[in-house]
């Protein structure tokens, strides 16, 4: 946190003194257009997730170069002679404001890692993303395919709706964010504890993907069902569940990611559809 302030302050006193440097020194003419590319600069710094010195060098390059070509062709002013100075002033004006920026970045970026330490330490670890753990997937596929053994994906997906219910007043956005980690967190620790050490368990979005070696589709729905009525016992979330089976549905990774998706997608479009009726009925009876 004292990163993070220090360096929005240092951002703050930086801009004023830019945006008043014409005063202060009367010599300087910045043209006006400098301060819109140092006020792109500064933002698209601070938008960005995570900006490695090789991307934020390459947004330096292309923002300078930009800059010039506009200076010396849009707005026909010089670049060389006496003007120079000027010229060198502006380039390394967008530098400093995006190093800057650049630093406020990393103390956000800080500070979210911290936040999200702090929820999940009572409750456990978040699946891999997908993405981390596809190998392990890959694995496993290929083992049943050449083997002609049975391998079940299952889709599990929280309803935001029951989140309402369970977490009481989540008035603010941020609020709201931190507390689905926390619900994702307690997920995840009842999967942990309740799949078998051959099952894989990762996130993909806002579904859990399960890859259950030697399941068939029939053990599979048992154990999904299991799962469903453990987590609603524990947490009071309702899940909705989707499988995919290999061969008979699909045969690829990818396919039988989709195709679990898909399945459980469609049942919670049909829960909520059904919900939607439900209540349109009852004010009618009433």
């Amino acid at each position: 946190m004292k990163k993070l302030r220090f360096w929005t302050t240092v951002l703050i006193i930086w801009l004023i003194f830019l945006f008043n440097i014409e005063r202060i020194n009367a010599p300087v003419n910045i043209q006006a257009y400098t301060y819109i590319f140092v006020a792109i600069i500064a933002v698209i710094t601070l938008a960005l997730r995570r900006v490695p010195w090789l991307s934020y060098w390459t947004l330096m390059l292309v923002t300078v170069m930009v800059f010039l070509l506009f200076k010396a062709f849009w707005s026909n002013h010089s670049l060389w002679g006496t003007a120079l100075p000027l010229t060198v002033t502006q380039a390394s004006a967008m530098v400093l404001t995006g190093l800057i920026a650049r630093q406020i970045n990393a103390g956000l970026r800080e500070f979210e890692e911290v936040i999200t330490g702090i929820t999940f330490s009572q409750v456990g670890q978040r699946p891999k993303p997908l993405a981390e753990a596809q190998s392990a997937i890959y694995r496993e596929v290929r083992r049943a395919r050449r083997y002609q053994r049975p391998l079940t994906v299952i889709a599990l997906k929280i309803d935001d709706q029951s989140i309402q219910l369970a977490l009481p007043k989540m008035v603010k956005a941020a609020q709201q964010a931190m507390m689905k980690e926390y619900v994702l967190a307690n997920v995840a620790r009842i999967l942990n504890d309740n799949v078998d050490d051959f099952g894989t368990i990762t996130l993909r979005d806002n579904h859990f993907i399960l890859v259950l070696p030697e399941k068939t589709a029939s053990e599979a729905s048992l154990i999904a069902q299991g799962l469903k009525k453990t987590i609603q016992e524990q947490v009071d979330i309702k899940l909705q569940t989707g499988l995919a089976n290999f061969p008979n549905e699909a045969i690829t990774f990818e396919a039988l990611i989709e195709q679990a998706v898909k399945n459980v997608d469609q049942k919670m479009s049909e829960q909520q559809a059904a919900e939607q009726v439900k209540q349109e009925i009852i004010p009618q009876q009433g």
